[in-house]
């Protein structure tokens, strides 16, 4: 594997040549010098890190330098030079939305990044905006008040964007070829890897393989590439509101804007956000190496605790979603913390009733045992029953799934997870009517 890159840093050019998979953030703060980006949680939590790569912000201490092949970065001594940095400065001095000041240049950026994309956010957008950005001295109203007076100013801020020719794989083909090699762990956009990456390693960049960034229908199937983003999933016309809102609820946007659906989909963690609701939907999986391609259900996938079906030549390159009705929904994530939460419990239900019967219903349960738990056969109780018989049945049903789900103890009890499944269940069945 190369390893030199070429990149635009703050509008100059730069090459990188060492170590692929060291964290952006520590190359930034120590062979470059730019201690603005500041170094606090190193797990994507906090912030004080963000820097914007492409124009979209995301936590440089989650991002390996075999990403930036080519990208556009923008640190807080770059940013600084813009004209919507001077009217944020204004106005964060205007409220006194500054005091130790260390969160502030990621701050900065993350509220350049909301202004360039949204030049007139309300303020539960600008809370969203900056969910990602942690403050441990101002209690953050004075922030979105800034930001606020910065919105009435019009102040975009956008950085133009000069990339240099890529030198990673950017053809499907040529990543399946690197694939051969067991040692190259695949990278999309590591915000999962990247919280404690593995020594002496080399990378398989996937995020410019432009067959695992689309997002296109046929007949039967929307397909999502699987190096495909959060942000690109939310903001993709033909994504079902069920899957855009759930994807809302992963993390913050400086995580969304790299992190894929392939990467929390191969991580195997009965965690993940956007595998509950491909579980939920029955979706499959096309995973493709150099010699073939199979495509399989999703629920065959998940063979226990970070453990999968993925073959060591193969990769995750598409994720079928089928074409059916998704409008009744019932979502709920159970987190500690609106945004950033890694779920204690997640319940998903679609239900689709027509001509007063159940043509489909489903259910999902993620962070309650080593794999999502999704039981069609329970389910297949209540499909093509009307729905007051399906009523009738309703005790049934719910004992048959009080009686199948066996949780496991982590961050909370087993009776907590138990309650909460049941009660879930319950709301959603309230939606057979």
């Amino acid at each position: 594997m190369q390893n030199k890159i070429t990149f635009n840093l703050n509008n100059v050019e730069t090459i990188y040549e060492g170590d692929l998979s060291v964290r952006l953030l520590d190359v930034l703060r120590g062979s470059l010098g730019l201690t603005g980006t500041k170094c606090g949680c190193r797990e994507g939590e906090c912030g004080a890190c963000a820097v914007l790569i492409d124009g979209k912000l995301v936590n440089s201490c989650l991002v390996a330098m075999g990403f930036l092949d080519g990208a556009d970065v923008v640190t807080i001594e770059g940013y600084c030079k813009t004209d919507g940095f001077k009217v944020l400065d204004k106005a964060f001095e205007a409220v006194s939305a500054v005091q130790c000041g260390f969160c502030t240049p990621g701050m900065l950026l993350a509220s350049g990044a909301l202004l360039a994309a949204n030049p007139n956010p309300t303020d539960e957008e600008i809370r969203v905006g900056i969910s990602g950005n942690i403050c441990r001295c101002t209690g953050y109203n004075s922030i979105v008040e800034a930001v606020g007076i910065a919105a009435l100013r019009d102040a975009r801020g956008r950085v133009p964007y000069e990339g240099a020719a890529s030198l990673l794989p950017i053809t499907l083909s040529q990543v399946l070829e690197l694939r051969k090699n067991a040692d190259l762990i695949p990278y999309t956009g590591g915000t999962d890897i990247m919280v404690s990456p593995p020594a002496n390693v080399e990378y398989l960049y996937l995020h410019k393989v432009a067959e695992m960034k689309q997002i296109v229908e046929d007949s039967e199937y929307i397909r999502f590439g699987a190096s495909c983003t959060y942000t690109e999933i939310i903001e993709h016309q033909l994504t079902p509101k069920l899957l855009k809102e759930a994807c809302e609820q992963v993390a913050a946007p400086a995580i969304r804007n790299v992190a894929s659906i392939g990467g929390n989909i191969a991580n195997g963690s009965p965690k993940a956000d956007s595998a509950l609701i491909f579980m939920v939907t029955d979706s499959k999986l096309r995973l493709v190496s150099a010699d073939g391609e199979r495509i399989i259900p999703i629920k065959d996938f998940y063979l226990g605790r970070n453990k999968t079906a993925l073959n060591p030549d193969e990769l995750i390159v598409e994720v079928l979603l089928p074409k059916q009705n998704y409008d009744n929904y019932y979502y709920k994530k159970v987190g500690p913390r609106k945004a950033l939460a890694i779920a204690r419990l997640s319940f998903a239900g679609i239900v689709d009733i027509g001509d007063g019967k159940i043509k489909n219903i489903a259910t999902a349960f993620g962070a309650v045992s080593d794999i999502i738990v999704r039981l069609p056969e329970i389910d297949k109780m209540l499909i093509g029953k009307t729905v007051e018989e399906a009523k009738g049945l309703k005790e049934a049903y719910i004992k048959a799934y009080d009686d199948a789900i066996k949780p496991i103890r982590g961050r909370v009890s087993i009776e907590y997870r138990k309650t909460v499944c049941m009660n879930l269940l319950r709301d959603f069945l309230e939606m057979v009517r």
